[in-house]
């Protein structure tokens, strides 16, 4: 496996994070961060690397049931209730997540219907790997070393959006070699409610 496998967190103008993950041979090489203006500039840069595959911060599937809330909604509240309200209802979010993140999944797969994509949740993967509190502004240092011990190279981020888009690139990495089998999308479904996937088949690989 060769090529850059993305990681995006969408945000308000100026604040889309994006990150690529060279991958030579199965193991990352490589680091590159941005912080951009646009779910448009985003994928200026993701279009012109072909992607293998790509972790995002945004919801990548919507359900039909109260509030949109989803099994993998339910149960990360449930497993990791310290992350508070970052796990939150699909209705209850910023339209970045729910509106320009699959923006960006829709542009992406209509070019490569084959890409590989993952949902990621930043604030509870950094409390199912680290068991810390996520503290980005008081431990940027510190996370961002985690990150570089996780995938074996170097990691230096300048905000929170591109710490979580690495993480989410960290995610897409391990969905893609079938690291993390575990994929919350497929958890089972509530009475009176269907997954709708306007982008395709996603994952929502999470670590065992």
């Amino acid at each position: 496996m060769t090529g850059a496998v993305l990681g995006y967190d969408p945000g308000g103008n100026g604040r889309h994070g994006l990150a690529r993950l060279g991958v030579v041979e199965g193991a990352p090489n490589a680091l590159e961060v941005w912080t951009l203006e646009t779910a448009e500039a985003v994928l200026g840069v993701a279009e012109s690397h072909a992607p293998l595959a790509i972790g995002t911060s945004s919801v990548t599937c919507w359900a039909t049931g109260p509030s949109g809330w989803r099994p993998a909604d339910r149960w990360l509240r449930t497993q990791y209730p310290a992350s508070g309200q970052s796990v939150a209802s699909p209705n209850s979010l910023y339209g970045s997540m729910s509106v320009g993140g699959m923006a960006v999944l829709l542009a992406l797969r209509e070019r490569d219907p084959a890409l590989v994509v993952t949902e990621a949740h930043p604030k509870a993967l950094y409390r199912a790997f680290w068991h810390r509190h996520y503290d980005y502004d008081a431990e940027a240092r510190e996370m961002d070393a985690d990150l570089g011990t996780a995938l074996g190279i170097d990691v230096r981020t300048h905000s929170d959006h591109e710490w979580d888009a690495v993480i989410a690139a960290l995610s897409a990495f391990h969905a893609l070699r079938g690291d993390w089998p575990r994929d919350l999308h497929l958890l089972p479904l509530d009475d009176g409610e269907r997954l709708v996937t306007p982008c395709g088949p996603t994952h929502f690989a999470w670590p065992e």
